[in-house]
């Protein structure tokens, strides 16, 4: 019962059960009624379920249609904190009398229709037509992100630098953590099964290409012939990858077993051939205090950006009247 409750409070804003939940109906006995409610009060403003829902919808998760109730709960609720902490940072961006120059939003403007829309702004207009949301609506929008970016810069990124010291010390004590990555160049020659009986095997091919290489041909002018895959053109080179991202494990085994030069023995999956070649290999390593500084630096920040914020929206909620309505079945 308390499940049905949700997902009943949850059709709002063209959003239904079938696009967030595990499975999707096989038919629509009835036409669903949209509901809507308050999801929190922020000061004399607040935030419907439905304002919520319309960025639920646009997670990625959302977006597969494949939700558990659990997992829906967690997005509405991050979700939910999110828009609370957006109203909560405008409201002291008008406290402290933050103003953005028209020619900012202006350029911002300009550079979002040059980069997501081909500089076309028709396209732009065609989306917002699309969501039903006018270009006055879009523009507030879009300065409200700038003023959030401005406050944000000034009480968090601006002060979560390390210090030298910092820096010195969280290398020192995690000096693992700063490691370069282990990575293989790689080339490899695939052979595909034969078209008919009359072609070769893919056997006879490795051996012919086998007979090539101890006669000193190049394994690259090999791959251009004999290669089946895109990376032919290429002499086979696949460039540095970590194996076991990229390939099966009985290639990733294999190229183990190598040592740089050599060249692998016929492997066959799946009816296909390839012999693989370990051009180079690169072990991982500790980077040296100097090497790790930037990406040090890079951590520490982070560490710091999300510890001042959460510090600095628990400040604004305190000063203000934050409240959460409950969703049924159990808390956000």
């Amino acid at each position: 019962m308390k499940k049905l409750m949700l997902l009943s409070l949850l059709l709002i804003a063209g959003v239904s059960v079938a696009e967030l939940t595990l499975e999707r109906p096989k038919e629509q006995k009835s036409a669903s009624i949209l509901i809507d409610g308050v999801a929190a009060y922020v000061n004399s403003e607040f935030i419907t379920i439905s304002d919520v829902m319309n960025e639920v919808r646009r997670s990625p998760y959302a977006q597969k249609g494949k939700l558990g109730e659990k997992r829906l709960r967690q997005l509405y609720a991050a979700t939910l904190n999110a828009l609370i902490d957006r109203k909560l940072i405008l409201a002291y961006a008008q406290k402290v009398k933050a103003e953005l120059q028209p020619w900012a939003i202006d350029a911002r403007i300009r550079e979002i229709i040059a980069t997501s829309f081909d500089g076309d702004e028709t396209k732009l207009q065609a989306v917002l037509a699309d969501r039903k949301m006018s270009y006055e609506e879009w523009r507030a929008r879009i300065k409200e992100d700038l003023t959030i970016q401005a406050m944000r810069h000034e009480n968090v990124e601006k002060i979560a630098d390390p210090t030298p010291s910092e820096v010195r010390a969280e290398y020192d004590a995690n000096k693992t953590r700063y490691q370069t990555e282990h990575a293989v160049a790689v080339s490899m020659i695939i052979l595909d099964p034969p078209a008919s009986e009359t072609n070769k095997t893919v056997k006879a091919r490795a051996d012919e290409i086998f007979e090539a290489l101890n006669h000193k041909k190049s394994f690259a002018e090999l791959a251009k012939v004999y290669s089946c895959d895109g990376k032919a053109a290429s002499g086979g080179s696949w460039g540095k990858v970590n194996p076991d991202d990229v390939f099966r494990e009985e290639i990733s085994d294999a190229l183990q077993k190598l040592a740089p030069g050599e060249v692998s023995d016929l492997l066959i999956l799946d009816d296909y051939g390839y012999i693989v070649k370990k051009d180079e290999q690169q072990d991982s390593r500790i980077l040296t205090f100097e090497e790790a500084v930037p990406y040090v630096q890079g951590h520490l920040r982070m560490q710091a950006t999300e510890r001042l914020y959460k510090e600095w929206t628990d400040r604004l909620r305190a000063d203000s009247y934050v409240r959460i309505v409950e969703l049924p079945g159990g808390k956000n």
